[in-house]
């Protein structure tokens, strides 16, 4: 089978590669879908930095939908033909972390593309147990946003957003712009922030009260203004710049709360006493529970959360490095998400 390698810094490679058989408890996947998302970008940049350094060369990919094609012995849970989601992050289930169910802790975690074979290329397994049916009406397109879409969901629920509560999201990239819509549904007011007028175009069309221009208009101002002089009770940051963190904190209200939901390739700095002297809370978020998964798909199933919108464009396995990476790594970034089809 097709499947695109990741042997190095700068060094990945469409391979012919065997076919993965189901093990004992696991199911084989078809691939119909795999996203190329910022975190491939990053790996392929700059990295190693996620991927288990001594499975390399590793097939990569982390955001897929698919097919089940066999099952190993003792799956039951599932059956050829389903059109499934997984839960991309396997834990111990045993560790001091995992018995409080806070699995995305678990040192021992592994993860679709990083520590065990990725989603680009035809087919896959995964272990039964974490193997999640598609309802009828949703269609793999919009499944294949489940990965980002169950990080957003665990960035939400890490703000404790309540109804009515008024919430900033720093970039209105794909992650970002998941967490506004699951913000709003769960009853917040939703603003974006965005240099981008691509992003704050989609970020208006998915829901935003208002979406604001950090080029062209203050912030930190125009969020003041729109919540009575006080700022918002969350900031989001899903832009990850070496700024973002000290502007998401000017940003929010006194004694509210910010979440950073992004990966930082540059260090950012800021003066802990804008934290000490306003109250504000400053939580990290990484990666999502099955909870999330589960409760991502619930929003998509039921229309609350768009994801087909942010998909730019579909391409075939021959096409990931030349078209998807270029496009993906272009100055530009005119895109949200870019899905390979390994099957075309």
């Amino acid at each position: 089978m097709k499947a695109l390698r990741f042997h190095g810094n700068k060094d990945l490679r469409l391979e012919e590669v065997p076919e993965p058989v189901a093990a004992l408890g696991e199911a084989q996947i078809r691939v119909d879908y795999c996203g190329i998302c910022a975190t491939d970008i990053e790996e392929y940049l700059y990295g190693p930095k996620f991927l288990r350094q001594e499975l390399i060369p590793l097939i990569t990919g982390h955001e897929m939908t698919g097919t089940i094609s066999a099952l190993g012995e003792g799956v039951t849970n599932v059956s050829v033909g389903d059109r499934v989601v997984i839960n991309s992050l396997l834990s111990c289930g045993t560790c001091w972390w995992c018995q409080r169910g806070e699995m995305q802790l678990c040192p021992s975690w592994e993860v679709l593309g990083f520590d065990r074979s990725g989603g680009l290329a035809q087919y896959t397994t995964w272990p039964a147990s974490e193997i999640i049916k598609l309802p009828e009406h949703v269609t793999s397109e919009a499944a294949a946003l489940m990965e980002p879409s169950s990080v957003a969901h665990h960035a939400v629920r890490r703000a404790n957003i309540r109804k009515g509560d008024s919430v900033a999201v720093l970039g209105a990239g794909t992650v970002g712009l998941l967490s506004m819509q699951i913000a709003k549904a769960k009853g917040a007011r939703v603003f974006a922030v965005d240099r981008r007028d691509m992003s704050l175009g989609m970020a208006s069309e998915l829901g935003a009260e208002v979406a604001i221009n950090s080029e062209t208009t203050n912030p930190i101002e125009a969020l003041r203004e729109l919540t009575e002089g006080v700022g918002p009770d969350v900031v989001i940051d899903a832009a990850g710049a070496a700024s973002t963190p000290d502007l998401a904190i000017k940003l929010t209200r006194k004694g509210g709360r910010v979440v950073l939901v992004a990966i930082y390739v540059d260090t950012p700095s800021f003066d802990f006493n804008s934290i000490v002297t306003s109250e504000v809370e400053v939580t990290g978020s990484i990666a999502f529970t099955r909870e999330d998964v589960e409760g991502a798909l619930d929003l998509i199933s039921s229309g609350k959360v768009q994801t087909t919108p942010l998909i730019t464009e579909q391409i075939s396995m021959d096409e990931i490095i030349s078209v998807g990476f270029k496009r993906m790594t272009a100055e530009t970034k005119d895109v949200f998400r870019i899905l390979v089809s390994p099957q075309s």
